[in-house]
């Protein structure tokens, strides 16, 4: 047993890979030729992890990815426990369906990244595109719990029909953030696209950096909210997030909505002074 596996990649990947075999607790049990020998697919072909990385160590929980895996997808689904360090940049479906754990991208993360996710954390320092903390297709419900940081910027669908859980984003978020959002809290530093919160229910959308609230949408008032004090001040002690004072214990205006659905949802805009 070792304190940490690590697959360092072997040459730059030329090729899209599914690499769902990545997860800490396939690695629990598992010595170094064993986790080598772990399926990969390359469209039809079937490959194994040693053919694109040199495998250090193993039966741990810890695992750390040295190299830019953009084009590897999947990986850490479905992971339950454990710890898994991407030192670059992650492909797709990266922490699909994650329960527990946590998973920490150092660079940037594709689309998809912690779609179902149920619980665990998942920490991304760059960007991420696409869906982050989404349901998958089809499905009436999205994240129902754990956490998500993204450092960085993220594309559409934000939180898209999040039950539960929370999710915060540094940068800017794109359009429909919290599409169809059932309850949960989604934070937004930076900037909404266009229709956000869109057929919220009972969800949190907080925005610090401006928002376009929809007509559906009434104006209700203008406070300095407790538990958006204590997620940020959470948030900025755990991810080691800088946010000034101003936003953390500021003021903001309340936006009841959706009027096509319960309408029990909110938006929240900070009031800069």
């Amino acid at each position: 047993m070792s304190d940490r596996v690590t697959l360092t990649l072997r040459a730059p990947l030329q090729e899209s890979i599914e690499a769902d075999a990545i997860v800490p607790s396939a690695f629990a049990t598992l010595g170094e030729a064993e986790i080598g020998a772990l399926p990969v697919w390359a469209g039809r072909a079937r490959r194994v992890l040693g053919d694109y990385f040199q495998v250090s160590g193993g039966r741990s929980t810890t695992v750390r990815i040295v190299g830019d895996v953009r084009r590897a997808h999947g990986i850490a689904t479905g992971m339950a426990a454990g710890d898994l360090v991407v030192d670059g940049d992650a492909g797709a479906r990266f922490a699909f369906e994650m329960s527990g754990g946590r998973a920490d991208v150092l660079g940037s993360a594709g689309d998809d990244a912690g779609v179902a996710m149920s619980g665990g954390s998942l920490h991304v320092r760059g960007d991420a595109g696409d869906r982050v903390g989404a349901g998958l297709a089809g499905a009436s419900r999205g994240m129902t719990g754990g956490e998500i940081v993204v450092g960085g910027s993220v594309g559409a669908h934000a939180g898209a029909r999040m039950r539960r859980g929370l999710l915060f984003v540094g940068g800017n978020a794109g359009e429909l953030a919290a599409r169809a959002i059932i309850a949960g809290t989604v934070i937004v530093i930076g900037r909404v696209g266009p229709e956000p919160a869109f057929a919220n229910k009972r969800g949190s959308l907080i925005v610090a950096g401006g928002v376009d609230v929809p007509a559906t949408y009434r104006h209700a008032c203008d406070y300095e909210p407790p538990h958006v004090r204590l997620a940020l001040t959470y948030l900025a002690r755990r991810y080691d997030i800088s946010l000034g004072a101003g936003l953390v214990d500021g003021t903001y205006r309340r936006y009841c909505g959706d009027a096509s659905t319960v309408a029990r949802g909110e938006i929240l805009e900070w009031i800069r002074e």
